[in-house]
């Protein structure tokens, strides 16, 4: 076994080195196909992520990991044994046909810019999603919020054929490896169990139901009231999929209070450094290298990257920055993925040099972003007086509980909704399939006679596929993670001490991906994952 250990090293340390500089250059293509949309950054992107494929596509060299994969219980060295794992999982996602791995990476990029170009039109003008967003949160006229709702749908019907295709050629790949589809070749490489995972969410459902009905009804009432109607239609709501409440909420409040007025005038990015600099993690750099301004051709979504895996780490953020607690919210849940990525121990070897799994990366950005809205943060870190939080506190607390009881419903559709997606993608009801879902499990009514493609409009569907339910895994292990924090370490709130950052550097970001996800939430947050926390947190009184 030491001469095969040996063997096994060379290998994994080979890949590395091969691997590092395609990382590399996707990692930059992409970045820059999303801070500029142009022709010339799809194309790139599409070349940089066909050399990275091709290192793992070697059928010989899967076979002799897959044979250490198979034994890997009877390989002593933990880290090399962990590295298999992983190395693993990165062939078993470059096997395929390469004409249809190509193509896949063509359409993708495609995808991409689609969404990132796109540009709805309300009144004859062009609108970014910002704008859109706007309309739905302020306005009162109930003609241009539905030309608002159905315009933020409209990439959907440009984006449907593509995600059909995708779903295709996805599935196609996965049947040559012995899957069903590629939503359980995902799960598979997620390290996910589909049981597990079902199990999970079928629990979530059903503890969210009688809350979530109770929630709709009581935010019903506020709008109707709000619009002056009988029929609370999708576009009364300020978000276009009604994935958040956070404003729908005030409309059952009277004189809600203004809360984007805590930021209106303020510097959301040094609030975010103020935060960070409270747990003693430095984001300066990151911010330095990072692309906040909205501009056109820039994608209008927010993301974390990490370009590549060499030390110094450089780790970056975009988005589209305008005051507000959406933005606020938003950047401090981005930089919450930074400063995992900017902190995993470098010392590592290369294939662990990563989060430990997507919804251990979720959770501490779920945590950090949900501080937007925590009432003592507002006062400790981002500075907001005494008098302006006198007689708020309850509210925003009821406010984030809401605001994650809807999220969660949301997250059931997206769940449901790509099952059924990738079981048959050619099958012509997925319209009556989402709004099926939608009207099921978020109690939304169909506007009548529409007919449109509304799921494609949600990028994940067609860019980041079979990942929403890491969404809701990082809740889960957001609220062990905080409630283990605040009972253990810092014995009170967790975002002004500079030992929950300690904590989080020892016990969450330095280990990286050197056990698998289950050890890592177990030992992060003292207890398996599970979703007691969760649920209490969502009927936890003020």
């Amino acid at each position: 076994m030491k001469l095969e250990a040996r063997q096994i090293e060379e290998f994994v340390a080979r890949y590395g080195e091969r691997a590092a500089p395609a990382e590399r250059a996707v990692s930059e293509a992409w970045w820059k196909l999303a801070t500029t949309g142009s022709e010339e950054a799809r194309e790139e992107l599409v070349r940089a992520g066909m050399e990275y494929n091709e290192i793992f596509s070697d059928p010989d060299a899967f076979r002799k990991v897959r044979s250490w994969y198979a034994e890997r219980d009877e390989i002593g060295n933990a880290l090399l044994r962990r590295q298999v794992e992983v190395l693993h999982g990165a062939f078993a996602a470059c096997q395929g046909d390469r004409k249809t791995m190509a193509r896949i990476e063509e359409l993708e990029a495609e995808a991409n810019a689609l969404y990132g170009n796109h540009r709805a039109s309300v009144g004859g003008r062009e609108v970014g999603e910002n704008e859109l967003r706007e309309i739905l949160r302020t306005s009162r006229d109930d003609a241009l919020r539905r030309e608002a709702w159905e315009a933020s749908k409209s990439v959907g019907r440009e984006a449907a054929p593509l995600v059909r295709e995708l779903a295709r050629l996805r599935n196609q790949l996965a049947r040559e490896q012995g899957h069903e589809n590629h939503y359980l070749r995902s799960l598979e490489l997620q390290e996910i169990e589909p049981g597990e995972l079902e199990d999970i969410m079928s629990r979530l459902e059903e503890a969210t139901e009688t809350p979530f009905r109770e929630l709709k009804r009581r935010l019903d009432e506020g709008l109707k009231k709000r619009f002056g109607t009988d029929r609370v239609m999708p576009w009364h709501h300020a978000d276009p999929f009604f994935q958040s409440c956070r404003e729908d909420l005030a409309a059952t409040a009277g004189e809600a209070p203004d809360v984007d007025g805590f930021f209106r005038e303020r510097d959301l990015a040094e609030l975010t450094l103020r935060t960070y600099d409270a747990l003693g993690l430095e984001v300066r750099d990151v911010l330095a290298r990072s692309d906040l301004a909205e501009r056109p051709g820039k994608l209008q979504h927010a993301f974390c990257t990490r370009i590549g895996r060499e030390y110094p780490y450089d780790v970056r953020v975009l988005a589209n920055v305008r005051p507000g607690a959406y933005w606020m919210e938003t950047l401090l849940h981005e930089f919450g993925h930074a400063v995992y990525d900017k902190h995993v121990n470098p010392n590592l070897p290369y294939f662990l040099r990563g989060y430990a799994h997507l919804a251990t990366t979720e959770a501490m950005a779920l945590m950090m972003g949900s501080l937007a809205e925590d009432p003592e943060w507002l006062s400790s870190v981002a500075g907001v007086p005494e008098a302006e939080l006198e007689g708020v506190r309850e509210y925003l607390r009821e406010r984030e509980r809401a605001d994650r009881l809807v999220f969660v419903r949301w997250a059931l559709v997206m769940y449901r909704f790509e099952r059924e997606l990738y079981s048959d993608p050619d099958r012509d009801d997925l319209n009556d399939l989402w709004w099926n879902l939608v009207g099921r499990l978020q109690l939304l009514e169909r506007p009548p006679g529409r007919d449109e493609p509304d799921w494609a409009a949600k990028i994940h569907i067609a860019v980041s596929p079979v990942y929403y339910h890491n969404y809701v895994l990082g809740h889960l292990i957001a609220a062990q993670l905080r409630d283990h924090l605040e009972r253990y370490v810092t014995r009170g709130p967790f975002y002004g001490s500079r030992s929950a950052g300690l904590y989080l550097l020892e016990s969450l970001f330095g280990p990286g991906a050197r056990e698998n996800w289950r050890d890592t939430v177990e030992r992060a947050t003292g207890a398996p994952l599970g979703t007691e926390r969760f649920v209490e947190s969502l009927h936890r009184s003020p």
